[in-house]
């Protein structure tokens, strides 16, 4: 399954923000519906990006932990060491990646 478009996010989070105005007795007015969405939408990916960078950060202090670790000192020790670390490595990149193809739709 992939990731939704930006478009379909949008309709989402204004279905919410309609939701949202029904639930507390609100009149919703379309206009007022795009502002509490608009509002939403920016809390939302916030909150997203800040999750993202901590998940990078997770993976890059994991990283350095396997190129520092003792294991390097045998030859099996510095494949599996390297491998880890490269691996860590990639997915703190790919988890960047995400919020760098983000910042860049909005």
């Amino acid at each position: 399954m992939g990731r939704p478009s930006s478009a379909d996010i949008a309709a989402e989070i204004q279905i919410l923000a309609h939701e949202i105005l029904y639930e507390i007795g609100v009149p919703g007015s379309a206009d007022v519906a795009s502002r509490v969405a608009v509002r939403l939408e920016a809390a939302v990916n916030q909150f997203l990006y800040r999750e993202r960078e901590r998940c990078v950060a997770i993976c890059k202090k994991r990283a350095a932990l396997w190129s520092n670790t003792t294991m390097a000192t045998s030859p099996l020790g510095r494949d599996e060491s390297r491998a880890r670390t490269n691996e860590a490595t990639y997915i703190a990149d790919a988890i960047r990646s995400i919020s760098e193809s983000d910042a860049h739709a909005h």
